[in-house]
């Protein structure tokens, strides 16, 4: 695209919705000046705009996301099924494993969830929901993301360093990184233990017949929950089945 087909404005307004990604929280206009990087005039008239488009609303110390914003969100998840076809699939997982289930994918260098479901009984959760992100290096759901993107998507996400560490064990060292991805793809599953929570493990497998862009499906567990090789297949089994049910059903509609 030439740059002459970039609607810079647009785009900046994009940078502004994008500052509440993170932050269910009003947020300010000084506060939004400095996470989106842009002039604060510029933010007061892309807020005003985006106020009187419903996309934004007056909170009690300044400004939210408002409802409108579910209609976009909506849209994507009924093209992927996710109400028809994805959940009742989690549900029936989450139940099987005790544990909670995720489908997520790929925006840009950080993995995000679709979908998710977890038993009352669920003994280990992040908290995550719908929408949540995570990061690709360090999880078992955005290394196994990686595996199955492009090399361009790899190379990019490792220049994106230096990435924070988010405990003791999270692994920085670019070359590290990349042998553990690369081993996903080709084992088929991507364990992550410890590097972006201390006590927690992920285990996470790829999902196919959902279009282009790579989808996986993940659980989340104590650290040495997985240690068990008898576990650790049982869970992958119910991973894998949970996947290809979902490939079955979307593709035969």
């Amino acid at each position: 695209m030439s740059d002459r087909d970039f609607a810079a404005t647009l785009a900046k307004g994009l940078d502004v919705l994008a500052c509440f990604e993170q932050s269910a929280q009003n947020l300010t206009l000084p506060e939004i000046t400095r996470r989106s990087g842009l002039d604060r005039a510029v933010v007061r008239r892309l807020c005003l705009t985006l106020t009187r488009c419903g996309y934004l609303e007056e909170g009690e110390t300044g400004l939210r996301l408002a409802p409108r914003v579910l209609t976009l969100a909506g849209g994507y998840l009924g093209g992927l099924e996710v109400g028809r076809v994805v959940q009742p699939i989690l549900r029936h997982a989450a139940e099987e494993l005790d544990m909670e289930v995720a489908l997520a994918t790929r925006d840009r260098l950080q993995a995000v969830y679709v979908d998710r479901a977890a038993p009352a009984s669920a003994r280990v959760t992040l908290g995550f929901g719908i929408g949540s992100t995570l990061p690709l290096l360090h999880t078992a759901v955005g290394r196994m993301l990686l595996a199955r993107s492009g090399p361009e998507v790899l190379d990019a996400a490792l220049a994106a360093r230096p990435a924070p560490r988010y405990s003791e064990a999270t692994e920085t060292a670019p070359e590290r990184l990349r042998a553990a991805i690369e081993a996903a793809r080709e084992q088929g599953y991507c364990i992550a233990r410890d590097e972006f929570e201390l006590g927690a493990a992920g285990v996470a497998v790829p999902v196919g017949a959902l279009g282009q862009t790579p989808f996986v499906l993940a659980t989340t567990a104590s650290v040495n929950a997985f240690d068990d090789p008898a576990r650790l297949d049982r869970v992958l089994d119910i991973l894998r089945q949970s996947a290809l049910s979902i490939g079955r059903v979307r593709g035969g509609r």
